[in-house]
């Protein structure tokens, strides 16, 4: 099990449970917790993944493009693979939650490092080239949503200019 982290400007919390080393690349298992009266403002997507999320505590809220839908604890749902969505906080009290990740992918290192970029505490200019760097490590597997691919490898690229890259440990 990995260290707690914060995820990107949500002030969530998480922590990997399950990697894909433990389960031979089949899937991740990520454990979160959400604030109260949080909200991911930006859809993204996972290409190449399916997500399961499982709430544990509180009420889970889920946006997909075309609708909002909330789970409560013991109740799942499935995200399919290139599905847009975000998360948030439907409840009074902070959200736990489960994600599992079908296949692991890289979703361990993407972890990693996005927990250090929230680490630096950068300006919110710097911590976006430094989130398109990393996503432009791991091409195909994460995608924002609002932004054309082509602007996120422009920011990767000024990333690699600015010597982001020695920041970021290699994909494994």
């Amino acid at each position: 099990m990995g260290s707690p982290f914060r995820v990107n400007a949500l002030e969530a919390a998480a922590v990997v449970t399950r990697s894909g080393a433990e389960t031979g690349g089949a899937y991740a298992e990520v454990l979160s917790v959400l604030p109260r009266c949080t909200e991911e403002s930006t859809l993204h997507r996972h290409p190449l993944q399916t997500i399961k999320l499982e709430a544990i505590d509180g009420k889970l809220g889920i946006m997909l493009p075309d609708r909002r839908l909330i789970i409560k604890p013991g109740q799942s749902f499935e995200i399919p693979r290139n599905t847009e969505h975000a998360f948030y906080n439907a409840d009074e009290k902070a959200v736990v939650f489960r994600s599992t990740l079908e296949p692991a992918l890289h979703t361990e290192w993407l972890a990693r490092e996005l927990k250090a970029v929230t680490k630096r505490r950068r300006s919110r200019l710097m911590s976006a080239i430094e989130e398109s760097y990393i996503l432009n490590q791991i091409k195909g597997e994460y995608y924002r949503s609002g932004l054309p691919a082509a602007f996120h490898s422009l920011l990767a690229f000024i990333g690699k200019l600015l010597g982001i890259d020695k920041k970021i440990s290699p994909v494994h």
